[in-house]
């Protein structure tokens, strides 16, 4: 029996010790390659979703450029729009085109006010115009402002009769105007 229990023993030794060298082969070895798996792991997926940002903001910079070429042949026309702050005399003489072909008379010259700067580009600056004249006149000169190829928005028209000629058989009124309107300049 002591023959056996020796063999047992050494079965056991045996098994423990494999135990033991499994145990520290899988604790210093595999279980940190594991850990190193994972952080490469993350690290290729950090650059994965990095090279897709990459490649969505390429993509929107080659849109943004295909819409640029598309815009830029009409760029003159746009900044036509815009009063040129540097010239406003060619505003001014529409303006009074416009008055004398409507038979309308300014009360006062436009008053401009305060300029609000919106962007890089342009101003927004208020006017106030006050004129008088016939309602069809009034009615022309209202069309012409909007008409303008300059851009401009009317805020508010605010008219007054002041009084009444007689010209021939008909009475005609005349009609104060104050008209407020935003108009755009350009930088």
């Amino acid at each position: 029996m002591p023959q056996r229990q020796s063999y047992q023993d050494k079965i056991t030794i045996s098994a423990v010790i494999f135990l033991a060298l499994a145990f520290c082969l899988y604790y210093f070895l595999i279980s940190p390659s594991f850990a190193r798996v994972e952080n490469i792991k993350a690290q290729i997926d950090q650059q994965n979703l990095q090279a897709e940002n990459n490649y969505k903001q390429g993509q929107d910079l080659k849109k943004l450029t295909e819409n640029i070429k598309v815009v830029e042949p009409r760029l003159g026309e746009i900044e036509q729009v815009f009063i040129k702050k540097d010239d406003p005399s060619s505003f001014i003489t529409s303006l009074e085109g416009s008055m004398a072909k409507n038979n309308v008379s300014e009360i006062s010259a436009p008053l401009f006010g305060a300029e609000t700067q919106l962007g890089k580009y342009y101003t927004q600056i208020p006017l106030d115009i006050y004129v008088r004249g016939s309602a069809p006149g009034l009615i022309g000169f209202i069309n012409d402002l909007e008409k303008q190829q300059k851009y401009i928005n009317l805020n508010s028209l605010q008219m007054t009769v002041i009084s009444s000629e007689t010209a021939g058989k008909t009475m005609q009124k005349i009609i104060s105007a104050q008209i407020s309107a935003n108009t755009y300049w350009g930088n």
